[in-house]
This record gives structure tokens, sequence and C-alpha cells, in this order.
């Protein structure tokens, strides 16, 4: 064989070997995978979210899988990309409660890797009102009354005006509510 031949063949399988290297690479890329946080907390009916950080020196596209989640939870998932990629977290009001290991799968080409991090799932709090009335014989003896009720976070929600008894005396009653102050022993 000339050496010219040869030289021309050794160039081809050369590129060759480099062009079936890179096409490998891209195939099944070598990444690193790291979540944050590693306890990631929910209370029903609200979202919160983490972060999935993928070094690779390619630009690959990365596909997630996000699996034990409890009923309620639903896991918002887009393409993902090298650096810092977020997943939204979203809980329905009735999402089961409690400490759940939830998975992480990366997968780029062949090469799947996966995390895994505690997701905490806390109830809704229940919210507790306490109710006051107040009555007053006149208009501004009431604004008054919820003037300074309301330094104290009291709410007006509703005013009854009637007259009473055999004279039509006036009388204006208040009905105010405000969040239940929670003690410890509560």
């Amino acid at each position: 064989m000339p050496r010219t031949v040869r030289s021309a063949t050794v160039l081809v399988v050369l590129f060759a070997a480099a062009f079936a290297s890179r096409l490998q690479a891209q195939v099944s890329p070598q990444f690193n995978v790291s979540l944050n946080p590693s306890i990631v907390t929910v209370t029903q009916g609200s979202t919160t979210s983490f972060t999935v950080n993928i070094v690779v020196n390619e630009r690959p596209q990365f596909d997630f899988t996000v699996s034990g989640l409890p009923g309620g939870i639903v896991a918002q998932v887009s393409p993902g990309h090298p650096g810092a990629n977020t997943i939204v977290l979203s809980a329905s009001p009735n999402a089961s409660t409690g400490t759940f290991n939830v998975h992480v799968t990366t997968l780029a080409g062949n090469n799947p890797q996966s995390q895994s991090f505690t997701l905490n799932v806390k109830p809704l709090p229940m919210v507790q009102w306490e109710y006051q009335v107040e009555k007053a014989a006149t208009e501004d003896d009431l604004a008054a009354a919820a003037a300074r009720l309301g330094q104290q976070s009291w709410e007006l929600i509703s005013v009854v005006y009637r007259e009473r008894g055999s004279k039509g005396l006036p009388e204006w009653t208040g009905f105010f509510k405000r969040l239940k102050r929670q003690t410890h022993g509560d």
C-alpha cells in the first residue's frame, strides 16, 4: 500500500475514533448531581422547592424523575441543564402528612443518577378565632370602642342597630374577632 494511502487511512481511522468517542460522550455524559437542601419541609396547601445541582463538562439535556412523593404532593419538573435546577413541590390542602424518603433521578443519555432527600409534610395549621361583642348607646361610643379594640388586633366584622324598649332607645352592637393567641399549653 502506498504511503499516502496508508496515511489517509490512519487519519480516517483516527477521525472516526475521535468522532465515535465524542458521540459516546454525548450519549452517556459523566456528571455529578447533588440536592439542596437534604431535608425539605412543606405545609399542606403551600409550595416549596429544592435545587438539583449538576456538574458536567458537556451541555446535554437532563430529565428528572421524582418518586416516593406522598399523596397530594405534585412535583413541577422541567428539562434540566448543567448548573442549578429548581424543582417545585406543591402540596394540596389534604396532602398526606409525615416524613417521606423521596428519590430524584437525573438522566442524561443512558446515564441515570439518583439522589434522595427527606420530605416533611406538615398539617395545615388550624386557625382559631376568638370573638367579642360590644354594645354602645351612641354611634360615637361604638366607634371609640372599635378604636380601642383595634389596637388589640380586634377586627370589626358586623354592626347591628336597633331601638330597644318602649321608648325606642338606640343601641349599637358591634361584633369583633381576632386570631386566638397561642400559648405553649395549647
